[in-house]
C-alpha cells in the first residue's frame, strides 16, 4: 500500500521501525519493556539519515548547519528530465515570498526550525496518507513537526521533507545527528470519518463483564483477588509487521 522511490541510488531504504532504541539497562520494569509501548515504538517505518547534520549556534542565538549537502538525482526518465539538486537540510528565509510568505513575527517564532529532505518520493493507494513523525518513545534534542501528506494524490517533484525543531534553551548549543540514525518516522493513515460514542450502561456491563472473564481465564491468582498477568497481553498481541521490498 505504500510505494517509495529514492532520488538517487546510494541513499538509504526507509526501514521497520524497532521495538527499542535505547541500550539495555539492568533491572526489570522499564516503559519500553511493555507490549503496547513495544509495538507503538515500531509501529510504521524509519527514514534514514542519509549525511550528517552538525548544527551550532551562535552568540546572538542563531543556528546554523556546519556543512550542508548537495546531492544530484541519478534518476534517467524516459523523456530527459530529471529532479533538481537537491540539498539535505535548510532553514526558512527571513522575509520568504516562496513557497510560501512567512511574516517578520512569525520568523522569529521559526527561525530554529529545519526543513530536512528524505531523499524519497511516497505514493500510497487510494484513500491512504503517511504521517511523518518523530520516532516513538526515542527522547532526543531536536523534535519533529508532525504532518499528514496525502501521498494517493500529492506528487511533487521533489522528494518528501520534514521538518525539526532545533532546541530554543540557550544552553544547547550544538546538536550532531549522525548519519545512519533513524530521522523521521513513517505511518500509514487512513483517509476516512471516524467517530468516539460514550457506550451506555448496558453496553458497559457487557465489556465489563467480558473483561472480568478473560482475566478470569488468562490471570493465574496469586492472593485473594489479584490476578498475575505477566506475559499474557505479550502472547495476545496481534501486531502490525512492516516491511520492506
Amino acid at each position: 500500500m505504500l510505494s517509495y522511490y529514492r532520488y538517487m541510488a546510494d541513499l538509504p531504504y526507509p526501514v521497520p521501525g524497532k521495538t527499542s532504541y535505547a541500550s539495555e539497562l539492568e533491572g526489570h520494569g522499564w516503559p519500553r519493556h511493555c507490549p503496547p509501548i513495544r509495538s507503538a515504538t515500531a509501529y510504521g517505518w524509519d527514514v534514514i539519515n542519509p549525511f550528517e547534520m552538525h548544527f551550532i549556534r551562535d552568540g546572538l542565538g542563531e543556528w546554523t548547519l556546519k556543512e550542508a549537502v548537495e546531492v544530484e538525482s541519478d534518476v534517467d526518465l524516459p523523456d530527459g528530465t530529471t529532479p533538481h539538486p537537491q540539498v539535505n537540510a535548510w532553514f526558512w528565509e527571513k522575509d520568504q515570498k516562496r513557497p510560501h510568505v512567512i511574516s517578520s513575527n512569525v520568523y522569529e517564532e521559526i527561525r530554529h526550525q529545519v526543513k530536512v529532505s528524505t531523499y524519497l518520493y511516497f505514493q500510497t493507494d487510494a484513500d491512504w496518507m503517511i504521517s511523518i513523525r518523530s520516532i516513538p518513545n526515542y527522547k532526543r534534542a531536536w523534535t519533529t513537526i508532525e504532518a499528514v501528506i496525502e501521498t494517493d494524490w500529492y506528487f511533487p517533484a521533489h522528494p518528501l521533507h520534514g521538518v525539526i525543531e532545533l532546541p530554543l534553551e540557550n544552553s544547547v548549543n550544538e546538536v550532531l545527528i549522525k548519519k545512519g540514525e533513524p530521522l523521521f518516522r513513517i505511518m500509514p493513515v487512513l483517509r476516512s470519518d471516524f467517530v468516539a460514542e460514550e457506550m451506555n450502561d448496558q453496553e458497559f456491563s457487557k465489556f465489563f463483564k467480558e473483561g472480568q472473564k478473560w482475566l478470569a481465564e488468562k490471570g493465574k491468582k496469586v492472593e485473594g483477588d489479584d490476578v498475575l498477568l505477566t506475559g499474557v497481553y505479550a502472547k495476545e498481541q496481534a501486531v502490525a509487521k512492516f516491511d520492506v521490498k
